[in-house]
């Protein structure tokens, strides 16, 4: 009756380590480069209308409850009274998703240099 016991509370522990494992965020992998990022740069500030010349942040790691790991921070170098930030989520080197940056994302942070 005991070794039963003790064998269902180890099966019970082992239960929610696996459910730990599976809650954790998945590794960064490697940051996209910018050359493999520049098609969807561009394309990202065609639709938000950005005008040239085009200045990048990046790549930074996300915040690990973000839709990928790696965020490319996009902006104007035309200066202007207001000039938005977008954040380029990449996995692999692919655009998933983009958005006006957030404090979350750190884009304000980053150093940026010109498109090429």
């Amino acid at each position: 009756m005991a070794r039963s016991a003790s064998a269902m509370t180890l099966a019970v522990l082992l239960m929610s380590c696996s459910s730990i494992l599976e809650a954790l965020p998945e590794t960064a992998g490697q940051a996209p480069s910018l050359r493999a990022a520049a098609e969807g740069i561009r394309k990202v500030a065609a639709e938000a209308k950005l005008a040239e010349p085009l200045e990048l942040g990046g790549p930074i790691e996300a915040n690990p409850v973000t839709v990928a790991p790696w965020i490319i921070c996009l902006r104007s170098a035309t200066p202007g009274p207001t000039r938005p930030t977008y954040a380029l989520f990449y996995r692999d080197a692919k655009l998933v998703s983009w958005r006006f940056s957030a404090i979350v994302d750190r884009c304000e942070e980053q150093t940026f240099s010109p498109l090429k």
